[in-house]
């Protein structure tokens, strides 16, 4: 958990399972008020049970795991002219993480998304900026293929063991092949 969540567990997720403990407990034994005192009591404790629970359901974030969570790359061309791309690197720092390459073709108007195996999990940290230089793609001998880069900017970073990678895009199979 990160730090706001466990903010709001022990402050929220905590009493409401204490509250839900004494009131199991008092229906297990029985117990039934003999005085006004003991149903105002019941009441408040129901009413604090019930805020409680709103506030701790509305703090759930969803981004990462309901609503994907996408930090992407400054929109670039590529040297031939051919396409527009970016990456996108969704659910960073989570276990569900992933990038895909954004292309447009600039002749035809046509948009591809082609899942990328980034090492999105060895990123470290991330700077956004402006304008960012996360991947470069540059043109091969081949039409519909081009090699892509990733760059320092990325946040992969050499001296921990993991060199900056490189891919095979086949935009035509809307695959990507990883390169040694």
């Amino acid at each position: 958990m990160d730090i706001i969540g466990t903010t709001y567990f022990f402050w929220a997720a905590l009493p409401v399972l204490l509250f839900a403990i004494v009131f199991t407990i008092i229906l297990i034994k029985g117990w039934a008020p003999t005085s006004g005192i003991g149903y105002v009591g019941i009441g408040i404790g129901l009413v604090l049970a019930t805020l409680i629970s709103a506030t701790l359901i509305q703090s759930v974030n969803t981004h990462g795991w309901a609503k994907e969570k996408i930090r992407s790359d400054s929109i670039k061309v590529t040297i031939d002219g051919q396409y527009e791309y970016r990456i996108d690197l969704i659910n960073l720092f989570q276990r569900n993480s992933h990038a895909r390459l954004y292309l447009k073709d600039l002749s035809l108007g046509k948009e591809t998304i082609i899942p990328v195996d980034i090492q999105t999990g060895k990123i470290v940290g991330l700077g956004v900026k402006e304008v960012n230089h996360w991947v470069m793609l540059e043109p091969t001998n081949t039409a519909s293929e081009y090699i892509l880069y990733t760059t320092e900017e990325l946040g992969i970073p050499e001296e921990l063991g993991i060199p900056e990678e490189k891919f095979k895009i086949d935009i035509r199979a809307g695959k990507s092949i990883r390169l040694k």
